[in-house]
């Protein structure tokens, strides 16, 4: 009776932990592109965030005509999370159309953004480009974790706690 009370309980604390992982694990990459809509010969400013500080992205553009490289991002920031801020030129000769940006790394993750591109303007053709000055303000990230998963990661380690006891007791 004793060996199935230990075998009952190491089984429900290893599927109670289970989801521990899932609820600790960084949220998924995430990128923004700005301007929406831009022009062939135009420049487009890539923003990923939920990134690991390290992690190199490469940057393409896919459309019906198939795929295009843009470049790669590199990730900076602090602590567990961090992001990116890359500038990219869309190719003159594109065709006008639907476009999906796309950010991957070697690792398989993968984030995606719309982008529209229209005919090229005679602005565009010309080269000129306008860039944004930096404002010097800080990028903040928010890192807060929603109450439920705080919640239920005090749950499962008192669970734990409350398991660990019941099987200190049984053998005692």
């Amino acid at each position: 009776m004793k060996t199935y009370i230990v075998r009952s309980l190491i089984i429900f604390a290893a599927l109670a932990l289970a989801p521990l992982g899932v609820v600790l694990a960084h949220g998924e990459p995430v990128i923004a592109v700005g301007p929406p809509v831009v022009a062939a010969g135009g420049q487009i400013t890539v923003t990923g965030s939920e990134m690991e500080p390290g992690e190199v992205f490469a940057i393409s553009l896919e459309g019906p005509g198939g795929s295009a490289p843009l470049g790669e991002a590199t990730v900076t920031g602090e602590g567990e999370e961090g992001g990116f801020v890359a500038t990219f030129t869309i190719p003159a000769d594109l065709a006008p159309g639907s476009y999906t940006v796309r950010a991957a790394t070697e690792a398989g993750e993968t984030a995606s953004a719309d982008l529209t591109v229209t005919a090229p303007s005679s602005q565009a053709s010309a080269g000129s480009a306008t860039m944004q000055e930096p404002t010097g303000e800080a990028h903040v990230i928010d890192r807060t974790k929603p109450a439920g998963q705080i919640a239920a990661v005090a749950g499962l380690i008192a669970l734990s706690a409350a398991a660990g006891f019941a099987l200190i007791r049984a053998r005692g």
